[in-house]
């Protein structure tokens, strides 16, 4: 999508659907702002945010109606009602405290967040403006990030050996957000418009991504985020070789020789201490409780305190034992589909795999480049999900869910000529 296309894409769209275009734009830059909450609340735009898109996406939903129903709706919806059972139990723990407040917010902004795209995304367009919208958010964190590189670090932090940076940022996971789905999206726009732009404009673009790529990668020492960008760039040859093989070679011989002079001394220097742990469990030098940092550990003992709980509270959520469970249904447990086990019981964690296993059922019904990105967007959100609680992030569910909502449409409305 063309700068002016864009424009006018957004001239197009009513207020109760522009204001989202606005946030995404503007993202990057209110999170930059997140150690204010440390001064006052009433500093940090973060909060006014978090208050504000709730409100504005359920005056959307009260005033309008999509035209069209999916299996995610119904699934959404169901994952809702077991969200507001859980809040209601950790409402009755901690009633009308700032805590339960901001947990509320943050737990439920996966339902309304996603009731809210199915509102804006009506077509191929739609989903391009996002894309498109979350790039140009994108050129501010790159400007940050070239500052810390260049002139001088934000904030450092050591881990495992290695040096960290986050800018302003509250975790390195904001870095990681911005560069695997702007990864993602520019190969999208490469595959989507290899036959309509310049094939030397197109290489171009592809090739910076890649190198900011690998920057940000060895700048943010976050182990996840390697195995998501080397995931992508497979899809993106694979495709490539489905659609032009010469481009497709020409691009494993460039990275199979970057790889084959830099590579040894990359992995010695920049992954090798991240994984290292893990290579001495395979080696039966520690004990398995540390593999992933030590995270295996501390899942195994979370679920052994889950497994005495009451039945309706393992069927159900953590919530209902009307204890202290934000820890739990938090970042604290480094995994989101144990974070969902506690949030929402069993109910809950297979009624999110069903949406998982939904979103592969409907590849079937989409454009080579398109699979591309919903693919790629599935295994972003799998793989962060491993070792994160990538739903809980705000930046990361404006592209996964608008990727899901486009994928909600109608077969017959996705293959309209409209969205060709």
């Amino acid at each position: 999508m063309e700068y002016k296309d864009w424009k006018h894409w957004i001239g197009s769209l009513p207020w109760y659907l522009k204001w989202f275009v606005v946030l995404v734009l503007i993202r990057p830059i209110v999170d930059n702002f997140y150690y204010l909450k440390n001064i006052s609340p009433v500093l940090s735009p973060l909060y006014f945010v978090g208050i504000a898109t709730p409100i504005l996406c359920v005056i959307a939903l009260i005033n309008y109606r999509k035209k069209d129903y999916s299996v995610f709706d119904l699934l959404y919806g169901i994952w809702g009602l077991l969200m507001l059972i859980s809040l209601f139990f950790m409402f009755l723990y901690d009633p009308l405290s700032k805590t339960f407040f901001e947990y509320f917010l943050k737990l439920t902004m996966p339902i309304y967040l996603f009731f809210f795209l199915r509102l804006l995304i009506r077509s191929r367009r739609d989903l391009d403006g996002i894309l498109q919208t979350f790039i140009y958010s994108s050129l501010f964190v790159v400007a940050i990030f070239l500052f810390e590189i260049f002139v001088n670090p934000v904030k450092v932090l050591k881990t495992r050996g290695l040096e960290r940076i986050q800018g302003s940022y509250g975790d390195v996971m904001n870095y990681a957000i911005y560069m695997s789905l702007g990864f993602l999206i520019m190969c999208y726009f490469y595959l989507r418009n290899k036959n309509s732009k310049s094939i030397l404009k197109m290489n171009r673009n592809i090739i910076i991504a890649i190198v900011l790529s690998l920057a940000c990668l060895f700048k943010i020492s976050h182990t996840a985020s390697y195995g998501v960008f080397i995931v992508i760039l497979l899809l993106f040859i694979l495709y490539n070789l489905k659609t032009n093989k010469t481009a497709g070679v020409i691009l494993i011989v460039t990275i199979g020789s970057l790889g084959y002079f830099f590579g040894a001394s990359t992995i010695e220097e920049k992954i090798t201490p991240l994984i290292q742990t893990d290579i001495a469990v395979y080696e039966v030098k520690k004990e398995n409780e540390r593999l992933l940092h030590g995270r295996v550990g501390r899942w195994k003992k979370m679920i052994e305190e889950y497994s005495e709980f009451s039945v309706p509270a393992q069927l159900f959520g953590m919530p209902l034992k009307i204890m202290n469970t934000y820890p739990y249904v938090g970042t604290g447990s480094h995994n989101d589909f144990v974070r969902i086990l506690f949030y929402t019981g069993f109910f809950g964690l297979i009624t999110y795999l069903t949406i998982l296993l939904n979103i592969f059922r409907r590849m079937r019904y989409l454009a080579s480049n398109e699979t591309f990105l919903t693919l790629g967007t599935f295994m972003i959100l799998f793989m962060y999900s491993v070792s994160t609680c990538p739903t809980l992030y705000a930046p990361m569910l404006y592209i996964i869910y608008s990727v899901i909502c486009f994928i909600s449409l109608p077969k017959s409305f996705i293959n309209t000529p409209e969205n060709e």
